[in-house]
C-alpha cells in the first residue's frame, strides 16, 4: 500500500513539474468553490472534511478527505485548477496505463492520465480547465472504478463554473 501512496505522489508531482514555467506563473482561480463537501461525500461515499488547499499552501488545488491528514492511503480527492495551456500540455502526456488519453466525455474537452493503476481526469470547459484525481483508499478498485468517481465529480465542479 505505500507504495502506492509513494506512487501517486510522485504522480500528483510529475504533473505539475511537466507545466511549462510561464504557465506555473499565472494566476488561478478558487479551486475549492468547484465541489463541497457534500459532492465529494456524495460521490466517495465518505464523510469529507470542507476541501482545504493540497498540503495547506497551495493555491491551485483543493484537497478533500474525510480527516485532517493528506493520507493518499485514504479515499480522497484533489480539484487542481491548470493554467492557460496547461489542458492541452497534459493531454499531450497521457502516460501507458489503461485509460491513458481515453474521453471522459464531459465538458468541451477531457482526457484521463493514466499510469499503472493511477488514473487522473482532465477537464476543460470553455476558457476553464481542471484536474480531478481520486484516491480509492483500501481494497481493489479498478482504474476504470477511479475513473467514473473522477467523472461524476468532475460533472458536479463543471455545473459550478
Amino acid at each position: 500500500m505505500r507504495s502506492v501512496t509513494v506512487g501517486t505522489c510522485l504522480a500528483l508531482a510529475g504533473s505539475l513539474a511537466a507545466l511549462p514555467r510561464p504557465l506555473l506563473a499565472q494566476k488561478a482561480a478558487d479551486p475549492c468553490s468547484l465541489l463541497t463537501a457534500q459532492d465529494v461525500s456524495g460521490v466517495l461515499g465518505i464523510k469529507s472534511l470542507p476541501g482545504r488547499p493540497w498540503l495547506g499552501t497551495s493555491k491551485a488545488s483543493c484537497f478533500y478527505s474525510a480527516d485532517t491528514t493528506f493520507d493518499l492511503g485514504a479515499r480522497t480527492a484533489t480539484l487542481m485548477i491548470l493554467p492557460p495551456g496547461g489542458f492541452d500540455s497534459q493531454k499531450a502526456m497521457p502516460g501507458n496505463g489503461p485509460l491513458a488519453g481515453k474521453s471522459a466525455g464531459v465538458g468541451d474537452d477531457s482526457y484521463y492520465m493514466s499510469y499503472g493503476h493511477y488514473a487522473k481526469l482532465g477537464v476543460r470547459k470553455g476558457d476553464h480547465a481542471f484536474t480531478i484525481t481520486v484516491t480509492a483508499g483500501p481494497g481493489n478498485s479498478t482504474p476504470e472504478q477511479v475513473a467514473e468517481l473522477e467523472k461524476a465529480l468532475a460533472k458536479e465542479a463543471l455545473a459550478k463554473l
